[in-house]
């Protein structure tokens, strides 16, 4: 019993410090659009901790974000828990097996421009604003941010993991 009340505190304390690494990143980096490590930790995050922590990390951070920016809304908030929520549920799932930083580069890329085309359908849906309008004048953007998102798992995927897993040897597991 005192084993896994023990882990359960590791757990949460490893939530809450992947939540804050997340949520800050994306805070210093607000005012370069497009550049970002969102996708590359939540890919890590994915990756190292599995479905249902990332999910959790996924679901607050999307909370902390909107309440911070203030943009609790029904355009942008589903749109963007969705758009986050789809890199976990799909690399613990579909690409399970996919560990190469080369794939889950190109994965990132992927996903930079779903997370992209979400905001675009719900502005459609909500708005009823202009697709190709939108696009045209998203697609900059949108290509930044898969660009961005690429290069960071590339380089920074099989480090980060690392660090991590002396973390998780040296802390987690005792």
């Amino acid at each position: 019993m005192v084993g896994s009340k023990s882990q359960t505190i590791k757990d949460i304390t490893v939530i809450s410090i992947m939540i804050t690494i997340l949520f800050v990143q994306e805070q210093l980096l607000s005012n370069l659009p497009g550049i970002q490590l969102t996708i590359f930790l939540i890919v890590l995050f994915s990756k190292k901790l599995g479905l249902l922590k990332t999910l959790i990390i996924v679901l607050i951070h999307v909370l902390l974000d909107n309440l911070v920016m203030g943009s609790f809304s029904l355009l942008y908030t589903p749109a963007m828990l969705i758009g986050w929520l789809i890199i976990p549920l799909t690399l613990c799932t579909v690409f399970k097996k996919v560990n190469s930083p080369f794939l889950l580069g190109l994965l990132g890329a992927l996903y930079a421009f779903i997370y992209s085309w979400l905001f675009l359908i719900a502005s459609y849906l909500i708005m009823h604003v202009d697709v190709l309008v939108y696009f045209i004048a998203d697609i900059f953007y949108e290509v930044v941010l898969a660009v961005c998102s690429f290069i960071s798992i590339l380089l920074l995927y099989k480090p980060c993991l690392n660090v991590i897993d002396n973390f998780y040897k040296k802390n987690v597991n005792q």
